[in-house]
């Protein structure tokens, strides 16, 4: 495996295009946001048979983040598909982002199984809604302005949002060039503050059949009312409005009645590379607690350590405490627990994760939070 340089463009974008339908000026669109040599390749003499997108970002847990990396776009040539290509490149990847200081890596699977052999588990949600522009609220009393798409106060909103959610990613350069990609001549932005905002939206209206929010955020359920009022604006043109939320969407929370429905859900998956830098790195509700864990990697080895969390700060130790409750799970699985898409009660009662019923329960309290969700397919 080896790093892509711009001469391997072309043929990275023609993979791209075999493995998810792109179009040409998509696939260069792409590549322009993200950097060329953010991709890894395998080569099958000097071609590029196999490539991926690897992503340096942040996951927020429990207001802290923790250092991850993305992958994206993982593209085979059919030529070389069935040839056990899928594995090699992605634990690659992983071996990669280790190296460069992620604990933790995260990825969207279109085939589920090659990756759970990496050691890849659900981590996560992905969720479209879609409501009736005639179903939403009639008006609101606060006021929305145009900004520009580059407005800075647009990030410092977005962060500040991420801070009592969980799994939301910390936008690099790219992530935020893909929000605004093309289409982009009915791309808009408009705020509710005049200092800080306190809520936006951006806004996709190239499809006068569905209005599009490319990214939004509403820092209170007043805002979010009021930001359904704004959508309802466009009622006239477009019957239909989608957006990305989360598993409590603060929008869903504020429609005054039906009228909305899921239109896209799926999961998206995390492997764990630093268990011991992961569990520093998050927050934590609990105030106190300690927690023997024992995770099993695909080799069967067994690490022991030992969670402290005083003052909502983390601390682990090799090896076990005595006395306190301990559980035993696999190193895929934890992925599931740390990001608090499973709880612990969960995981036992599918058999992922052994313990007693104090160490269960205490599990459940350590990882308690809101559900992880992504803002973006990245």
């Amino acid at each position: 495996m080896e790093r892509a340089t711009t001469t391997d463009a072309e043929r990275i974008g023609w993979l791209m295009r075999m493995a998810f339908g792109m179009t040409e000026a998509r696939t260069r669109e792409y590549l322009d946001h993200i950097g060329t040599d953010s991709f890894l390749v395998l080569r099958s003499g000097k071609e590029v048979s196999a490539c991926a997108a690897l992503l340096p970002t942040r996951h927020r847990f429990g207001g802290g983040w923790v250092r991850a990396a993305n992958i994206a776009h993982v593209a085979i040539a059919p030529e070389a598909r069935g040839g056990g290509l899928a594995r090699p490149l992605v634990n690659g990847l992983a071996n990669v982002a280790r190296e460069n200081g992620a604990a933790m890596v995260t990825l969207f699977a279109s085939a589920r199984p090659v990756y759970r052999k990496c050691g890849f588990e659900l981590a996560g949600s992905e969720i479209v809604y879609e409501a009736e522009t005639q179903a939403l609220p009639l008006r609101t009393d606060l006021a929305f302005a145009s900004v520009a798409l580059d407005d800075p106060r647009l990030r410092e909103a977005y962060d500040a949002k991420t801070i009592s959610e969980a799994g939301l990613l910390d936008r690099t350069q790219a992530h935020w060039h893909e929000i605004i990609r093309e289409p982009r001549d009915g791309l808009s932005a408009f705020v509710i503050g005049e200092g800080p905002l306190s809520a936006y939206v951006i806004l996709d209206a190239s499809d006068p059949g569905l209005l599009t929010v490319r990214d939004w955020c509403a820092s209170t359920g007043r805002e979010a009312a009021a930001l359904l009022a704004f959508l309802g604006r466009f009622r006239s043109v477009y019957p239909l409005v989608r957006w990305h939320g989360g598993p409590h969407d603060d929008l869903v929370a504020a429609m005054p009645d039906k009228g909305w429905r899921l239109a896209h859900q799926e999961d998206w998956l995390a492997r764990i590379l630093d268990p011991k830098a992961a569990l520093e790195a998050r927050g934590y509700l609990v105030r106190e607690a300690v927690l023997n864990l024992h995770i099993a990697d695909e080799a069967g080895d067994n690490s022991a350590i030992a969670l402290e969390i005083a003052g909502e700060k983390a601390r682990v130790r090799n090896g076990s405490l005595s006395g306190a409750p301990s559980l035993t799970i696999t190193l895929p699985f934890f992925a599931s627990l740390f990001t608090g898409y499973r709880s612990a009660s969960h995981l036992r009662r599918q058999g992922h994760l052994e313990t007693d019923e104090e160490g269960a329960r205490l599990a459940d309290l350590v990882f308690a939070g809101p559900p992880p969700w992504l803002a973006e397919h990245v």
